[in-house]
C-alpha cells in the first residue's frame, strides 16, 4: 500500500559523507555466505525472471502473491538485486572473429562471416539483459549455524518462486567473487576473467577516483552517478508499477533494500493517526475538498493496520538506489535525463546522491550493505507493495556469444544464446508446433548457425526436406542400396557415470546391443509375446556367436551377423528335431514375418553390412517410406547415432530428431524410452538434443516418457498449435491469454503467421520471430529465395 501518512512517515534528513580516498568492501570474508565486517551473515541467489508483458493481471497477481510470501520467510532484512549488463552487438561480433581464430574449416569460416554479416544488419538492435539476485542476512552465534538457517530459507525461497517458473540458484564463494570482480572491473574483466585462486584484494578495483564535484565516481574509464527514489505516488497501478524506471534503455543498477520495521508499534501509531485523522475530516466538514483528503487517508490507515495483521505482510523501511554509468560525461548527463524522466513518469522522486564517496556503488552491489544510505534514504513499503513491483521482470535474453535464436517481438532486440555454457541445465530444445507453422524452417537454419560451433550435425529428415550443400545426405529406400544392418556395432562403449570413463568391453556391451536389436525386431512383430521373444533373443545371440562374437570376446571382427545370418540360424534350429514342436511353430511364424525385410522388398535396406558413416554434417532421409518401415529403421539409427555420438566426450554433437510423436505407441514405447533416456545422459556426451513434434496429444500418449523429453530439455519452443494441442499445452505450461493467442496464431500467409512463437529457457519466456539470412534463404528454401531477391539459388536441388 502505498497510500500513507505524510506526517507519521517521511523521508530521514541526511549529512554529507566525506568523500573516502581508498575503494573498500564492508565484507570480512567471503565463503559460500559473505561475512560482513559487522559480523552478520548472507547468502546470495541468483533468481530467472518471468516475462511480465506476457502475462495477465490474474497470472500477474499469483507471481505477486509468490514472491510476497518468498520475501516473508526471513524476518530480517533482505536484498533485491537488478543488475544491468549492457550487451552491444560488437561484443558478438568481436566473439566470431576470436572465434574464427580457433578453426580451419573452409566452409566453418564461411558459415562464421556470413553469421557476422547477419548480426551486423542489426546493430541498431543492442540491449541491456537484467540479472536479478537477492540477498538475505541473518545473526548468527557462528558460520555454522548460519549457514543451516540461511539455507532452510533459501530451499523454501527456491521451493516458493518455483511454482511460478522462476528459479533461484545459491551463489558459491567463486560465484559471489566472480560476480564482484565482474561489476567492479568492467574492462579488466573482459581481458583477464575471474581466477578461482585470488584473495579478496585481487577483485578490488585498481583504478577507482571520486570527482571533485562529488557528484560522480570513475572505475576503469566508466563513469558513474546515483540516485535514490526519496518520493513514492499515493496511487499506482496494480502490478509492475516501476517497470519504466526498471526498464530504462543504457547501463543501469538497481538496489532494493528491505529493513524490517516493527509492526506492532506502527500499528498502534497508525491507529491513534486514525482517530486525529477522524476528528481533522469532522472540522473540514464544510470543506468538502478537504474532507474527502482526510477520509482518504483514513481508510488508507484501516486498511494498513488489517494488512500489518497479516502474518505474510512486512513492513520496511525500503532504501530503492539506482546506479548509472557511461564511457562519458556526456553519455552519462543523456541517461540521466533519461532515468529521471522515467522516475517522473510514474509519479516518483528522485535526489541524485552527492558527496557519498563510494558508498553509493557498494550499495548497489548485491552485498546488501547497511550504510547512511540504505538507513537515511528510505520510505515505508510493505511486503505486499514490494511484491507487487514484480522486481524478477525481464523480457530480454541476449548474451555476449552464442547462436542467434531470432528476433525478439517485445523489445525488438535480438534473442543470442550459447547453449552449451554451463549456466544452464543442459542444452537440449524441444520445438511444439503445428504443421505449417514454422518448425521445419527453424530446424533447418538453425542447424545451420550450429554448424561453426559443433563437431557434428545429425538430422532425421522425415520429410525430405532438409537439403544442404555440404556434408552427407542419406536417401534410405529399397532401391538407393543404402544398408542399416540392425545387428552392426559401432563401438563397444557403455555408458558410464557422469565422471568416471565409460566401458568398452565388448561382452558387456554385447548384451546392450541385443536389447536394443529386441527394439527393433519389436517394430516388425507386432504382438510378439514373451515365448517369442525368449527364442529370438537366443537366435540373435547365436547370430553372433556364428560370426566370432560372445561374451568373452576381446576384438570385434570386420564384419557383423545380417538378417541372413538369423535366417540361418533359424532355419537350422526348426528342422532341429530336439526343437520342441511350439518352438518350431514359433519361428516359423517370426521367420515368415521377417521375410520382407530378409529377401523381400526391404532387404536392400536392412540386410547386409552397413554402407555409411558420419560425416560433420550427416542427414538421414527416411522420407516416403511406409510406417511398417519408417519406425524400425528410425530406430536403428537413432540407436546408432547415441552410439556414435559416446566414442568422445569432449566433441560437441547437435542432433535433430523431428516428427518424434512417431515413436508415440503405447504397445510399443521402448524407442521413446530409449530417446527420453539419451535426452537424460546427453549433456555427457557433449551432445545436445533437439527434439520436434507436430502433435501433442500423441507424442504425450506415453506420459513417463514424452513427458521426460520435453521436461528434459531447457529450451522449448512453441510454434502455433492444432486446436487439440492448444488444451494440452495451457494446461501444461500454464499460458496467459496473451500467450495463447500467439500459439493460436493464423494459418494465413500474411507477414508473421509463421516463424512466430514463445520460446522458453528454464523460467525466462519470449515472444520470438525466426527468420533467415539471405544467405540462410538461398540454402534452405531455393524457392522464396528467387521470390524475394529475383535470382536462382546457387544451391537449388532436384527436390525444387
Amino acid at each position: 500500500m502505498l497510500a500513507l501518512i505524510k506526517d507519521l512517515f517521511t523521508i530521514k534528513s541526511n549529512n554529507k559523507d566525506k568523500p573516502k580516498s581508498n575503494f573498500c568492501l564492508p565484507i570480512e570474508s567471503i565463503k559460500d555466505l559473505i561475512i560482513a565486517k559487522d559480523g552478520l551473515y548472507r547468502i546470495i541467489l541468483k533468481v530467472s525472471p518471468v516475462n511480465g508483458e506476457l502475462l495477465s493481471d490474474d497470472s500477474l497477481e499469483i507471481v505477486s502473491d509468490s514472491i510476497q510470501r518468498a520475501l516473508s520467510l526471513l524476518d530480517g532484512r533482505i536484498g533485491i538485486y537488478i543488475q544491468s549488463e549492457g550487451i552491444n552487438i560488437e561484443n558478438n561480433i568481436s566473439f566470431i572473429e576470436q572465434y574464427k581464430l580457433k578453426i580451419n574449416s573452409e566452409i566453418k569460416l564461411i558459415l562464421l562471416d556470413e553469421q557476422k554479416k547477419h548480426i551486423q544488419s542489426m546493430a541498431s538492435r543492442s540491449r541491456n539483459v537484467l540479472n536479478f539476485y537477492t540477498v538475505f542476512e541473518t545473526r548468527a552465534q557462528n558460520y555454522n549455524s548460519a549457514q543451516e538457517l540461511l539455507y532452510d530459507v533459501c530451499q523454501a525461497f527456491k521451493a516458493e518462486l518455483e511454482t511460478q517458473d522462476m528459479y533461484a540458484e545459491q551463489l558459491y564463494e567463486n560465484d559471489i567473487k566472480a560476480l564482484l570482480y565482474e561489476r567492479m572491473n568492467p574492462q579488466s574483466s573482459q581481458a583477464e576473467p575471474f581466477n578461482s585462486h585470488w584473495e579478496m584484494d585481487n577483485i578490488l578495483p585498481e583504478n577507482a577516483r571520486i570527482f571533485k564535484d562529488g557528484r560522480n565516481i570513475e572505475i576503469e574509464n566508466r563513469i558513474y552517478r546515483f540516485y535514490c527514489l526519496v518520493k513514492y505516488p499515493a496511487t499506482v497501478e496494480s502490478y509492475r508499477w516501476l517497470r519504466r524506471v526498471f526498464n530504462t534503455k543504457g547501463d543501469i543498477n538497481i538496489a532494493i533494500i528491505l529493513t524490517p520495521k516493527n509492526k506492532a508499534t506502527i500499528a498502534k501509531e497508525l491507529s491513534k493517526a486514525v482517530n486525529e485523522i477522524g476528528a481533522k475530516a469532522l472540522d473540514a466538514r464544510k470543506d468538502e475538498s478537504l474532507r474527502q483528503k482526510y477520509q482518504a487517508e483514513k481508510e488508507s490507515a484501516v486498511k494498513m493496520i488489517a494488512e500489518l495483521g497479516n502474518e505474510n505482510i512486512a513492513l520496511y523501511d525500503t532504501n530503492i538506489t539506482i546506479s548509472i554509468s557511461a564511457a562519458d560525461i556526456k553519455e552519462l548527463n543523456t541517461l540521466s535525463n533519461l532515468l529521471r524522466s522515467k522516475i517522473s513518469s510514474v509519479y516518483c522522486q528522485a535526489t541524485e546522491l552527492k558527496y557519498k564517496g563510494f558508498e553509493p556503488f557498494i550499495t548497489t552491489l548485491p552485498i546488501l550493505a547497511d550504510n547512511k544510505i540504505t538507513q537515511n534514504y528510505v520510505w515505508n513499503l510493505t511486503t505486499k507493495d514490494i511484491s507487487s513491483l514484480i522486481p524478477y521482470d525481464s523480457s530480454e535474453l541476449m548474451e555476449t556469444k552464442g547462436i542467434f535464436i531470432g528476433e525478439n517481438v517485445v523489445s525488438g532486440g535480438l534473442v543470442i544464446i550459447d547453449t552449451y555454457n554451463k549456466i544452464y541445465n543442459n542444452p537440449h530444445e524441444c520445438i511444439i508446433a503445428d504443421s505449417g507453422s514454422g518448425k521445419s524452417f527453424r530446424i533447418k537454419t538453425d542447424a545451420i548457425r550450429h554448424i561453426p560451433y559443433r563437431d557434428y550435425i545429425i538430422m532425421f529428415d522425415l520429410e525430405g526436406e532438409f537439403y544442404y550443400p555440404w556434408g552427407k545426405r542419406y536417401k534410405f529406400s529399397p532401391t538407393s542400396g543404402i544398408i542399416s544392418n540392425p545387428f552392426h556395432i559401432r563401438n563397444t562403449v557403455v555408458d558410464g557415470d557422469d565422471f568416471g570413463d565409460d566401458s568398452t568391453d565388448i561382452g558387456t556391451y554385447l548384451s546392450t546391443k541385443i536389447m536394443e536389436a529386441m527394439m527393433f525386431f519389436k517394430w516388425i512383430l507386432a504382438g510378439l509375446k514373451s515365448f517369442d521373444e525368449a527364442l529370438l533373443e537366443e537366435d540373435i545371440r547365436d547370430s553372433y556367436s556364428a560370426c566370432g562374437i560372445d561374451f568373452n570376446s576381446k576384438v570385434l571382427p570386420d564384419n557383423f551377423p545380417t538378417l541372413s545370418t538369423l535366417s540361418d540360424i533359424i532355419k537350422s534350429k526348426i528342422k532341429n528335431t530336439k526343437t520342441s514342436l511350439k518352438a518350431k511353430e514359433a519361428r516359423e511364424n517370426i521367420l515368415a514375418s521377417l521375410k520382407p525385410y530378409i529377401n523381400g522388398a526391404y532387404s536392400h535396406m536392412f540386410n547386409g553390412q552397413t554402407n555409411w558413416d558420419y560425416d560433420f554434417f550427416t542427414v538421414f532421409d527416411i522420407s516416403g517410406l511406409p510406417e511398417a518401415v519408417t519406425q524400425p529403421l528410425y530406430d536403428i539409427l537413432l540407436k546408432d547415432t547415441w552410439q556414435f555420438c559416446k566414442i568422445d566426450r569432449v566433441k560437441t554433437k547437435r542432433v535433430y530428431v523431428d516428427e518424434a510423436h512417431q515413436f508415440a505407441d503405447p504397445s510399443n514405447p521402448q524407442t521413446l524410452r530409449f530417446l527420453s533416456n539419451s535426452i537424460k545422459r546427453g549433456r555427457k556426451y557433449g551432445i545436445s538434443f533437439v527434439t520436434a513434434t507436430q502433435n501433442l496429444p500423441d507424442f504425450l500418449s506415453i506420459e513417463r516418457y514424452g513427458q521426460a523429453i520435453i521436461d528434459n530439455s531447457y529450451f522449448k519452443l512453441f510454434f502455433r498449435m492444432g486446436e487439440t494441442d492448444i488444451p494440452v499445452v495451457k494446461k501444461l505450461y500454464n499460458f496467459s491469454e496473451k500467450e495463447l493467442a500467439i500459439l493460436k496464431g493464423s494459418s494465413s500467409k500474411r507477414s508473421g503467421a509463421k516463424g512466430k512463437g514463445i520460446f522458453i529457457a528454464g523460467s525466462q519466456r519470449l515472444v520470438i520471430q525466426v527468420r533467415a539470412s539471405k544467405y540462410e534463404l538461398e540454402i534452405v528454401d531455393p524457392l522464396q529465395y528467387e521470390e524475394i531477391y529475383g535470382q536462382k539459388s546457387r544451391f537449388i536441388t532436384n527436390k525444387y
